[in-house]
């Protein structure tokens, strides 16, 4: 037996019209709603887009309005305004010159000196010294291997002396130390060290040079270091244990002085006698600055005898010697 479906009914339909009806219908709804985000999407790009930053204004440092000042502070005590700050605006004021200031090129010496064979190290040139003096030198070789220091005043007067022995082998120059103690009447004065130093054949005057410094009978002293430094007079022409006859000798060296005073040149035997004697000028460009000196002294001896030939500076304001050197050599007829 064959069965057949019986047909739709008109209600049933309708319902099914309904059903396939809401899909669709939802469907362009959803739609709808994917546009309206576009354009809403679309819109805030624009207005992002659209809307730009101000344009930036660039002040040079050197404009008026470039010069930022913080607000004025008020000192809490007193109450007044306490300026502000500079600011980097501020243009920075240059002390120092852009280029290097010319300077003058020292000339070096056209002669070389030797170190120098006596050296007050301590107290130094322009020192303020109370009693005793504390001398700390160098030097020698001399006889015994000692040195003589002495204090001298102004005036002449010899206010202190003593001996002082060099540590060192003999005939070899060393450091020597000594204390000077001294009395003086007045508050400051004007005072020479110096100190001498004596050959090893007779005992005579080998070396001399001072130091100016002011003592003090009161009141705190002010003690200045010197250096070792160059020979202040030396001799070139003769050398040591020189043979020389004829009645004359050249005499030729170096150095500097303290005064405009011309050399003095002495040749002395062993019993203190003066063979011969001279003077001469320093070829020097001034003062104080390095020249050299060349002169010929004639001498009187009968017999062949040990001299020394000296050149020294003399003071130009109180009786003494300034400096002392010599050499010994062996005089003929």
């Amino acid at each position: 037996m064959t069965t057949r479906s019986n047909p739709r009914s008109p209600g049933q339909s309708a319902f099914l019209t309904r059903e396939v009806a809401i899909p669709s219908t939802l469907t362009g709804h959803s739609r709808s709603v994917k546009y309206l985000l576009l354009i809403l999407i679309a819109l805030v790009l624009t207005s992002c887009t659209s809307s730009t930053d101000p344009p930036m204004t660039i002040i040079a440092p050197d404009q008026a309005g470039s010069t930022h000042l913080a607000p004025a502070a008020v000192d809490p005590i007193d109450g007044e305004s306490i300026p502000p700050p500079l600011t980097e605006a501020t243009p920075a004021i240059i002390i120092e010159p852009s280029f290097p200031a010319p300077t003058a090129t020292s000339i070096p010496p056209s002669v070389g000196v030797p170190l120098e064979e006596l050296s007050i190290l301590s107290p130094g040139p322009g020192s303020m010294v109370n009693s005793p003096i504390q001398v700390k030198g160098y030097g020698g070789p001399s006889l015994n291997n000692r040195v003589q220091v002495r204090l001298i005043v102004e005036d002449g007067r010899l206010l202190s002396e003593g001996y002082s022995f060099l540590y060192s082998f003999p005939g070899r120059p060393g450091l020597f130390y000594i204390k000077m103690p001294f009395e003086s009447q007045l508050v400051a004065e004007r005072a020479w060290l110096e100190v001498r130093s004596f050959e090893d054949y007779f005992g005579m005057l080998r070396h001399l040079m001072t130091v100016e410094v002011t003592i003090l009978s009161t009141g705190s002293g002010r003690i200045y270091p010197a250096i070792h430094g160059a020979e202040k007079l030396t001799i070139f022409q003769p050398r040591e244990e020189n043979v020389i006859a004829g009645g004359s000798v050249l005499i030729q060296g170096a150095g500097w002085v303290d005064q405009d005073v011309p050399l003095r040149i002495e040749i002395i035997n062993r019993a203190g006698d003066v063979l011969g004697s001279g003077q001469v000028e320093l070829d020097a460009p001034a003062v104080g600055q390095l020249g050299t000196f060349s002169v010929e002294i004639t001498y009187q001896t009968s017999q062949q005898q040990w001299a020394r030939i000296g050149v020294y500076e003399l003071h130009d304001e109180v009786p003494g010697l300034v400096h002392y050197t010599s050499v010994g050599v062996w005089l003929g007829p």
